[in-house]
């Protein structure tokens, strides 16, 4: 595939991924948040099921299940648990900023875990992030969009952290999996975890076009297609140029949440928003596109 497309594609990716904040902000209060839940693995698990004889097989060893069974626990089933949690307390906008830290976590993981260096700029990046996120936290307002907003934003960083432990396991297992195989592990394993929960709910009285739609916006878009991209893209290009990607999340949350729903963040909190995508840029700033130039490199997904 040529780069410039796969670009575009990275870019449509990242925008969907922002977009999905939105989508279950609408989608709360319709149905119970496991329910959610499901439907955001539950499509993608039919995907992975119907294309899994294609999927290469892995070179199992001895243990490795412990590591398999921390991948679905940390992403999708804390990550999206979290998430979906935060987003009923938090707005669109401010679970955007936070998320938009995933790639900076990882860095810190991989720095105590792998005794990966990070640079003097990514050091900074991540300081200016960091603090992005605080700003962005301390003047968060109760609102009809957020009625508590520090517990939210506090649901979405843990969120972040489950991720950072997901991108760590991944590092462990690459060599010896394929993204595809490891991608329907997550899906299957969190489908599994997330149906008792759903099916303990009540059904929705009536179900709208408007729903179903954005269920498989969620199953469909996100958690398939999302994360097919990015995974191939960290084949085929470096990985820092991957995660630079991510800088779209908050800038599309931001913008689809004003258009759609109409939240507004207060002038400090604008001011956080750009600390946090000016850190991410200051770090994730890659010096090559080559893959093979950073195999230490690591992603985390939201």
């Amino acid at each position: 595939m040529p780069t410039a497309l796969l670009f575009l594609l990275l870019v449509v990716a990242h925008i969907i991924w922002g977009g999905g904040f939105i989508v279950i902000k609408l989608l709360i209060g319709s149905f119970t948040l496991p329910q959610i839940l499901l439907a955001r693995v539950f499509l993608a698990a039919v995907i992975y099921a119907v294309i899994w004889h294609k999927i290469p097989k892995p070179a199992y060893q001895k243990g490795d299940w412990k590591f398999l069974l921390l991948l679905a626990l940390c992403e999708p089933f804390l990550l999206f648990s979290f998430e979906t949690s935060g987003l009923a307390y938090t707005s669109a906008s401010q679970a955007g900023m936070i998320v938009a830290c995933a790639p900076l976590a990882a860095a810190l993981g991989a720095l105590f875990f792998y005794k990966e260096k990070v640079s003097t700029r990514c050091a900074m990046g991540i300081c200016a992030a960091v603090a992005g996120v605080v700003v962005v936290s301390a003047f968060g307002k109760a609102d009809a969009a957020a009625s508590r907003p520090l517990l939210g934003n506090l649901f979405i960083f843990c969120g972040v952290l489950s991720s950072t432990a997901y991108a760590l396991t991944v590092k462990h297992l690459a060599e010896r999996y394929s993204f595809l195989f490891l991608s329907a592990i997550q899906v299957f394993g969190a489908t599994l975890l997330f149906l008792p929960g759903a099916l303990a709910g009540p059904v929705p009285a009536e179900i709208s076009w408007k729903a179903i739609a954005s269920m498989v916006y969620l199953g469909v878009g996100i958690t398939f297609f999302v994360y097919v991209v990015i995974n191939y893209a960290l084949t085929r290009i470096k990985a820092a140029h991957v995660i630079l990607f991510a800088n779209l999340i908050p800038v599309s949350t931001l913008v689809l949440a004003y258009l759609i729903l109409g939240e507004r963040l207060l002038p400090m909190q604008y001011l956080g928003a750009a600390l946090v995508v000016g850190g991410v840029l200051l770090a994730g700033a890659p010096e090559s596109t080559e893959a093979g130039d950073e195999p230490g490199m690591i992603r985390a997904d939201a």
